[in-house]
């Protein structure tokens, strides 16, 4: 049998030898092109972004940017300022609430006016005018149903004229302000804090000489006396206390 053929020895193996080379040779291939890059100019950049959708045109703000118009802004707004109003007069409420507090430092030696009556005691209020407690708590209060300073504003203890003053003196000043402002007394209601004397001999005759100062009837003003239970200054008969309540009325 003949395995060979004469005839493939030639031209053939010529031929295949040939294409098996021409396979195995790699194939050269084209370098790619690149375009080169162009920026666009300032002038091109409209036409650019007119390309993308109506939604993607508008570019992000810039916070600092809107940061300083915005206090460009509010600067001239404050260059710009309106003219002064006059103010108005305050509200004519048919009602006013105000509340006083006061307390003095007990002192041997010296008189204990309460409510302007003298009651007998080996100690006093150490004070600039007479120490009355009761009396500056009051005026304290009317003061405050009527947001006016204080009784220390009104009457300062720096004043020498008010050096040992009795304190009726205050409280007539304070009822001449409030029926300026048009008031008068609704209600009182008091409060006196201390562990000695005992004030129940005297609450009549402190009420009563209250009433008087205030030109109230008795029937409006009400008083009240407690112990501090022994406990710190007020309890240790160091010192007395006391707190006053008003309601003001429109006339």
């Amino acid at each position: 049998m003949q395995l060979f053929s004469p005839s493939l020895s030639g031209s053939h193996c010529s031929t295949m030898a040939s294409s098996s080379l021409f396979l195995a040779s790699p194939i050269p291939s084209k370098p790619a092109q690149r375009r080169p890059l162009s920026l666009p100019s300032t002038t091109s950049v409209p036409s650019s972004i007119s390309a993308f959708p109506r939604s993607l045109r508008r570019l992000p703000p810039n916070p600092r940017l809107v940061t300083a118009v915005a206090a460009v802004q509010v600067e001239q707004q404050d260059s710009v300022k309106p003219a002064a109003q006059p103010s108005s007069p305050p509200p004519a409420l048919p009602l006013r609430v105000g509340h006083g507090f006061d307390l003095h430092r007990l002192e041997p030696g010296l008189p204990l006016i309460i409510g302007g009556i003298n009651i007998p005691h080996d100690r006093g209020c150490e004070a600039h005018s007479d120490g009355d407690v009761l009396l500056h708590c009051v005026v304290d209060a009317i003061l405050g149903a009527l947001g006016l300073p204080d009784i220390g504003q009104i009457f300062p203890d720096s004043d020498p004229k008010w050096k040992g003053a009795a304190s009726s003196v205050f409280v007539r000043e304070a009822v001449r302000l409030m029926h300026e402002a048009g008031y008068e007394l609704g209600n009182l209601d008091a409060t006196l804090i201390l562990q000695k004397p005992k004030l129940s001999p005297h609450k009549e005759a402190i009420r009563t000489n209250l009433c008087d100062l205030l030109g109230a009837n008795p029937s409006v003003v009400n008083l009240k006396a407690k112990t501090h239970e022994k406990v710190d200054s007020l309890g240790e008969n160091r010192s007395i206390a006391a707190h006053t309540v008003v309601l003001l009325m429109r006339k």
